[in-house]
């Protein structure tokens, strides 16, 4: 298992990838849904973060 730290610069190539990431003190793991246009956030399906995960503000990573 490998991580790569998803950039607003590399988030494209990973549509559709696994992702972790932490969030109330526990590791979340999601699939990225889908990519906002200045790439600075991703679509998820985890409604307690309203569906959006910034990821200029927080560590997150993409599981290959």
């Amino acid at each position: 298992m490998e991580f790569i730290r998803l950039t607003p610069d590399n988030v494209h190539n990973y549509i559709g990838f696994d992702i972790i990431f932490k969030t109330r003190g526990k590791h979340i793991i999601k699939n990225i849904i889908s990519i906002s246009k200045s790439g600075k956030s991703v679509s998820i399906d985890h409604s307690d973060l309203q569906n959006s995960l910034q990821i200029v503000s927080r560590e997150v990573y993409v599981i290959l």
